[in-house]
């Protein structure tokens, strides 16, 4: 799979299981994925135990799998620089983009919503298809 299959997939699972807006876990006790959870189960098909028992182990396991960092990055890349600094290494990008999918922008302003969310990762996998489409 493709990047951007992985991106809709996550969409996918978001819709199923909800997006967990505790900044400090990797899964909900209800079960609501965050969307790095998210993103590495649809870039691995498999959500270890870690991810709701252990953050640190979650996030090696996050770290080591290319597919899912890839996914992640393509999120990362689609913020814009009021989110994203260049030289930002693996732990920093996971983290920032957690965070984005979780907090408001400003203080005058909501955090993203779980449609919000979704929506960014769809408009992500389109753009990372149609410049597949333009290379070709």
């Amino acid at each position: 799979m493709h990047t951007s299959a992985h991106l809709r997939r996550a969409v996918e699972l978001l819709e199923q299981h909800g997006l967990n807006t505790d900044d400090r876990n990797f899964v909900a006790p209800d079960g609501a994925l965050d969307i790095c959870a998210a993103l590495y189960q649809a870039a691995t098909c498999v959500l270890p135990e870690a991810f709701r028992t252990d953050a640190d182990a979650a996030l090696d396991l996050i770290k080591t799998s290319t597919w899912a960092m890839a996914a992640i990055r393509a999120v990362y890349d689609s913020l814009g620089p009021a989110v994203t600094t260049p030289g930002d290494g693996p732990d920093e990008v996971i983290d920032r983009v957690s965070h984005w999918a979780v907090t408001a922008p400003n203080r005058a302003s909501q955090p993203p919503t779980r449609t919000e969310v979704m929506g960014r990762l769809l408009r992500t996998a389109d753009a990372l298809d149609q410049a597949t489409e333009l290379a070709a």
